[in-house]
């Protein structure tokens, strides 16, 4: 399994401006993996965005496949 660097987490919640990109929640935060994860996409941080517990929970569990177009244009911006 591979793992988030902690230079990549920091990368993350600073261009997220520590909370959930969703709905603007400071804590608890959870980085997610937009693409899923692999050798290529688990440290990368054009990837990963953070969300809260709540939303984090919603995505991953209820497969809302319909954020993925949302969370890439997050993603594109927060690292153009």
């Amino acid at each position: 399994m591979y793992k988030v660097s902690k230079k990549t987490y920091e990368t993350v919640m600073k261009a997220c401006r520590e909370q959930c990109v969703l709905c603007g929640k400071a804590y608890p935060l959870q980085l997610h993996h937009v693409c899923g994860r692999g050798k290529d996409l688990t440290d990368n941080p054009k990837n990963c965005v953070m969300l809260c517990m709540n939303c984090h929970l919603n995505i991953v569990h209820q497969n809302l496949k319909k954020y993925r177009p949302i969370l890439l244009e997050i993603c594109k911006r927060l690292y153009e």
